[in-house]
């Protein structure tokens, strides 16, 4: 696992209990209910960091902005 950090933590409880696949914006929406001055950049940072280090998955969609997923366990993503 990756260095602790209040930040990193808020955005794996947002990953964790979403099932909606949330763009970086949207987790960054969700992450400032929990730390207000948290900057974007920290959470897009910390996205890619989580993702190289297989904490989170990366979702890459066609036509849209990278989705994140905090269940890493096999699992099916459609998409129709």
């Amino acid at each position: 696992m990756a260095n602790y950090s209040r930040q990193r933590e808020a955005i794996m409880q947002v990953l964790r209990s979403s099932k909606a696949h949330p763009n970086a914006n949207q987790v960054y929406e969700e992450v400032r209910k929990i730390i207000p001055n948290i900057s974007l950049g920290t959470v897009y940072r910390n996205l890619s960091s989580l993702g190289d280090t297989g904490e989170i998955l990366c979702l890459h969609v066609a036509n849209g902005p990278e989705r994140y997923d905090g269940e890493i366990s096999p699992h099916i993503h459609l998409h129709c």
